[in-house]
């Protein structure tokens, strides 16, 4: 591959007329474990559909107040909810097969009280650029699910921050002065007028034109209802080879098998040979999460040193 197509992966395509492109909108929570579920079928839209989807997220807020599922979990389990909790995610991970680190996860549950102030430091990060807010959000899931960090400590979300680049000091500025909240409410206000109550829930929009997909579901199911939507929209041609492989851990540093086949249309089977094409070559390096495989890259990514930008994909 050349380098001229090899950076093609890398670099912003020309966008279609706002009016033509399709406008999908996640309803989401950082803490939400079946959101993590979606980020194949988010990939796949960020790098496939770059030239005709935008993809913006609006913070849910899962749980104002933990306290209540807390005291049903034990009622359930006899006292013992930390049980129920674990059951939980560990169903949940089975299910979506994205990697998650159950038991470092679990060392901070104790700690939970509400989802709110996780869903305030993504609109901290928004507040320097709405496109900031969904690579923090995956930085943020990232360090609790992959990492065993504890995300929803104010100290570790300035970190996050720093880490894809954003102002760190802005960023807590804007998390002391309740600008960051004030956002994170007129959230609030739009999952309200849209009657959004569960997550994930996506929202196709085209114009006046829109459609709500409810719940967690896999990357060619969301790809399907999103062809019947704009049947218009079509992915992008992208090879099947370990050199647009590699090229798409440059650009992400960090993906899940999963997010490999989704974003090259193959089975985790198939994905998981060429990413062992690069293990072998030294180029990528496997870590086993939670049943899970991630791979990373050696090479440090663009978008760890800022935002991540939109790539065309390559023939």
């Amino acid at each position: 591959m050349s380098p001229a197509i090899a950076s093609a992966l890398l670099t912003e395509p020309t966008p279609r007329e706002p009016a033509n492109r399709v406008e999908v909108v996640w309803y989401t929570d950082p803490i939400n474990v079946w959101c993590w579920g979606c980020e194949p079928s988010i990939r796949r839209l960020q790098v496939r559909y770059a030239d005709s989807v935008e993809v913006s997220v609006v913070m849910g807020g899962l749980f104002e107040d933990f306290s209540p599922m807390r005291e049903q979990w034990a009622r359930m389990s006899g006292g013992r909810w930390q049980d129920s909790v674990l059951a939980f995610l560990n169903a949940v991970a089975a299910h979506h097969r994205m990697p998650m680190d159950v038991p470092r996860m679990m060392a901070f549950v104790d700690d939970l009280r509400s989802t709110w102030p996780s869903c305030i430091a993504v609109k901290a990060a928004g507040l320097q650029g709405k496109a900031r807010e969904l690579p923090y959000l995956r930085r943020f899931r990232e360090a609790m699910y992959l990492e065993g960090r504890k995300a929803t400590d104010p100290a570790v979300q300035v970190q996050l921050a720093s880490e894809i680049g954003l102002d760190a000091s802005a960023f807590a500025r804007s998390l002391e002065d309740g600008s960051a909240e004030a956002a994170f409410h007129a959230d609030l206000d739009v999952c309200r007028s849209k009657s959004v109550t569960g997550f994930p829930t996506f929202e196709l929009v085209r114009g006046a034109a829109s459609v709500r997909l409810d719940g967690w579901q896999p990357w060619d199911a969301f790809e399907e209802a999103l062809a019947e939507f704009a049947p218009d929209a079509h992915a992008g041609p992208m090879a099947q080879t370990p050199e647009n492989v590699r090229t798409l851990l440059r650009r992400y540093d960090r993906c899940a098998t999963l997010e490999v086949a989704a974003v090259l249309g193959v089975t985790d089977d198939e994905a998981e040979i060429l990413l062992e094409d690069l293990e072998v070559q030294g180029v990528l390096a496997r870590r086993e999460v939670g049943g899970g495989l991630f791979w990373e890259s050696f090479r440090p990514s663009p978008s760890r040193l800022g935002m991540e930008r939109e790539g065309a994909p390559s023939h």
